[in-house]
This record gives C-alpha cells, sequence and structure tokens, in this order.
C-alpha cells in the first residue's frame, strides 16, 4: 500500500524555507505529550513488568501511518532540496524538526536546548525521562539522521541521477526521512504511554551522517568528556549513561517486493539485545512482521559502519542499526516517498516501539560481547528471504540461471539450522558461507 504525499506539505514548507525559521508541525492528537509530566503519580512505586509490556504494546499500537508519511513528505519535499547538511535546504529542515520536537512532549537531552552543534552541523537531540527513580538517570538512545545528498548537480555531490527520476534531487525518502518519522513516532507514543519506560529513552536526528558519520561521531566524542552532563556542560548526557542506541536508518526499503521482514544488524555484539529483538517479534504487536537480528557484515562490508551507531559501537555501547537494506533505489533521485513499503514502514515503528520499551523496562542492562560470535539467527534470516525468492523468482528479479544457486545456499544453511555447528572449524565454515551469501547478493544488486 503507497500514498501520495500529504496536501498541505508545500504550503508549510514555502513558509518554512523562506525564513529559515522551526515551523510548526501538525500533531494527530490534542494529548500527544501529556504524559511528560515531571514525575509519574507512581514514581517510586515498583510497576508490574506485564504493565509496563502492555503499555508499551498499546503505545505501539497507537502508532498511525498517517503521522509517519506527514512527516516524510515534508522532510522529502523539493523544497528541502535534498536536505545536504549546512545548505539552506539542510537548515530549513532543522528548524521544521526542532519544532516538531517541541510537539511531542519530550524535552532536550541537553541543557543548551534541542541544538547540539558542531563543525558540520546540528544535530537535534530530545528525551522523555524515565518513570522509575533508580533507572532515569540512564538513557536508551535513539539515533537517526536527517541530512541527505543534495541535488545531483551540486559540486562534488554523491546524488545519482535516476534515469526515470522527474528531477536532479535526492530527496531521500527512505535514506533517511523515513528513519526520522520512525524515531519521532517511537518517542512520541513512549511519551504519551502509562505508565512511561523506566529508563529515559531520547533521540538524536544526527547530522552530516551522510558525510562520514559526523554528527554521531561528535556526539559519541563530546558525551566521553569528563564534564559531559554536568550543569552548564555544553553536551549531551554522560556516554557512561547510555544504556544502549538504536540506529534507525534506511527503513521501509523493498530489497526483495513482499518479504515483510526487517534487519537489525550489529546483533552479534550484544546478546541481551538479539533476545529483546526475537521478543518483541513474539509480542504480535507489529502481525507477521518480523525483524531478523543479524551480524554487522549484513550491511556488505566487514565490521558494519554505514550508520551511526558505529561510533556508539566502537565506544563499547550496545547498538543496532535497525533497517531495511539498501535498495535500487539507495542515493539516488529515485527516492521519493512512494518507494516505500508503507506496511513495513508501519510495523517497524511498532515493533521498535516494543523493541525500545523493553530495554528500557529491563532490571539490568544489556550486555556488550567485545568478541562476537557466529550466530544462527544469520542463517534463519537468509532462509527466510530465500524462500520468498524461491516461491516467485521472476517476481523479485532474480533469473533462472541464480535459482538453482539459492537453492543449494538455502538447502546448506538448512543444514546448519538442523544440526548446528559444534567446533571452532564448523563455525568458521558456516560464518564463510553466510559472508559468501552476503557479498553475492550486494555485488547483485549493485549489477
Amino acid at each position: 500500500m503507497r500514498r501520495a504525499r500529504r496536501r498541505w506539505a508545500p504550503a508549510l514548507l514555502a513558509l518554512c524555507v523562506a525564513t529559515h525559521a522551526g515551523c510548526a508541525a501538525p500533531v494527530n492528537d490534542a494529548d500527544a505529550g501529556a504524559a511528560a509530566a515531571d514525575d509519574d503519580a507512581s514514581a517510586g512505586t515498583p510497576v508490574d513488568p506485564v504493565v509496563l509490556a502492555a503499555a508499551a504494546a498499546a503505545a505501539a499500537k497507537a502508532i498511525e501511518l498517517d503521522f509517519l508519511l506527514d512527516r516524510i513528505a515534508v522532510l522529502a519535499h523539493d523544497d528541502f532540496n535534498g536536505r545536504d547538511n549546512g545548505s539552506p535546504g539542510g537548515i530549513a529542515a532543522r528548524g521544521w524538526l526542532r519544532a516538531d520536537l517541541g510537539n511531542h512532549g519530550v524535552e532536550p537531552l541537553a541543557a543548551a536546548g534541542f541544538d547540539l552543534p558542531f563543525d558540520a552541523g546540528v544535530n537535534l537531540c530530545a528525551v522523555v525521562r524515565g518513570s522509575d527513580p533508580t533507572l532515569r538517570g540512564e538513557l536508551v538512545l535513539l539515533g537517526a539522521h536527517y541530512d541527505h545528498l543534495g541535488n545531483a548537480d551540486d559540486p562534488g555531490s554523491q546524488c545519482k541521477a535516476a534515469a526515470e527520476a522527474k528531477d536532479r534531487i535526492c530527496n531521500g525518502a527512505i535514506d533517511n526521512a523515513a528513519g526520522v518519522a520512525v524515531g519521532l513516532a517511537v518517542l512520541r507514543a513512549l511519551a504519551a504511554s502509562n505508565p512511561r519506560p523506566r529508563r529515559s529513552v531520547g533521540i538524536c536526528l544526527f547530522d552530516a551522517e551522510e558525510d562520514g558519520l559526523l554528527g554521531s561521531k561528535d556526539f559519541v566524542a563530546k558525551a566521553s568528556a569528563p564534564d559531559a552532563g554536568a550543569p552548564g556542560a555544553p553536551g549531551p548526557w554522560p556516554l557512561s549513561a547510555v544504556a544502549a542506541m538504536f540506529s534507525v536508518d534506511n527503513v521501509g526499503s523493498q530489497i526483495v517486493p513482499g518479504e515483510p521482514s526487517s534487519f537489525a544488524t550489529d546483533a552479534e555484539f550484544s546478546d541481551g539485545l538479539r533476545a529483546a529483538v526475537h521478543a518483541a517479534n513474539a509480542s504480535g504487536v507489529a502481525g507477521d512482521f518480523v525483524t531478523w537480528p543479524v551480524s554487522s557484515f549484513f550491511v556488505g562490508q566487514e565490521g558494519g559502519g554505514r550508520s551511526d551507531h558505529l561510533p556508539f559501537r566502537e565506544a563499547g555501547v550496545p547498538v543496532l542499526f535497525l533497517g531495511s537494506g539498501s535498495s535500487s533505489v539507495y542515493h539516488t533521485t529515485a527516492d521519493e516517498q512512494d518507494a516505500i513499503d508503507t506496511s513495513k514502514l508501519l510495523a517497524i515503528a511498532r515493533h521498535s516501539t516494543v523493541l525500545v520499551a523493553a530495554v528500557a523496562n529491563a532490571d539490568a542492562r544489556p550486555d556488550f560481547v567485545q568478541t562476537p560470535q557466529p550466530h544462527l539467527d544469520d542463517a534463519r534470516a537468509l532462509v527466510s528471504i530465500a524462500d520468498r525468492v524461491l516461491a516467485d523468482p521472476a517476481a523479485v528479479g532474480v533469473p533462472g540461471a541464480a535459482v538453482d544457486l539459492v537453492q543449494g545456499w538455502r538447502d546448506e544453511l538448512q543444514a546448519w539450522i538442523d544440526t548446528p555447528p559444534q567446533t571452532a572449524e564448523q563455525w568458521a565454515s558456516y560464518q564463510s558461507l553466510v559472508q559468501t551469501i552476503i557479498k553475492t547478493v550486494f555485488a547483485f544488486i549493485s549489477g
């Protein structure tokens, strides 16, 4: 199911762009953020985990597709000219987002306000305070970059002009207006939940991600400073307070048309987060949708690193990169709102809400695995995708000559699932197979 841009977007954007100022964004209900009072009435009283889980599920189910599409329509509009960091369009997008943050019952993450400037741009960071006095000083952080690549005619632009595109603007609907919309929806839902999560839940809308993760790198550097979080300090909370970080980037794309699943990469670095993803799948809040907790090399390169989670992971913070993969419109002028799988987008927002809340409500912080080991969720994810491909290879663009190869891979992976590796040599053989498949798939997608 796909929808056109919302009709109010052009007029609103004309004012935003003309003034380069923040413009109040529409709010779906008058009660948004009503639960963001200083403290819950029950603060200090232990809350039954069943009640907390039910509150998170209810908050997730309350997320509406229109909320997501409204924000994507604004951020991916031509008037922002691709949101390149530092450009007039990027500055105007930031003004709109700053105003929108104020509509959702959240407060600035830093004492100085929502804006956390750095040399190449400005991060926008907000927080919903946790309901548990003993845990609200810890933070579960969502990250989503709002910058993109600008116009294909800009000097040095990485924006690729697609032959079928109507203009030369890389609007970045999937990358990453969709991630920003999902992050805002999750934060808004949890701000309005009753009770709110025990730990605080924050969001950082990062700038200059496309230039080398510059916004998230600056955040981690400032959060690692000795005075981070101190009264009057310009930076965010200290990094030691960040219990987990989720980067929401490139969600709602279609690698295999009709495949109702997405990915949470870097799952090998935290057994606790991998278990939390499975629990969110089992909650049923997103119907039959599944997020596969897979290894970092599922992004097509050794060590991962294609989104804002990387600086956090390198600093020892448990992370997950929530993304749907790079489709044919990635970094092109064809990355428009009509390329988004809207049913998948809504499912990701609801699933992410339950996942974030579960981590924020747990008694213990998730672990960080210093020396990751292979795991079979990689095989399970690939078998699921292979089954979708083999059901109708032509529909998903797989040539007949490749069908036997896919079938062979699928059978080898299933054999490992049925009889798990027992020795280091067997695990190495298994991981080599998975990485070979990933590299081949990326080579096929990129042509």
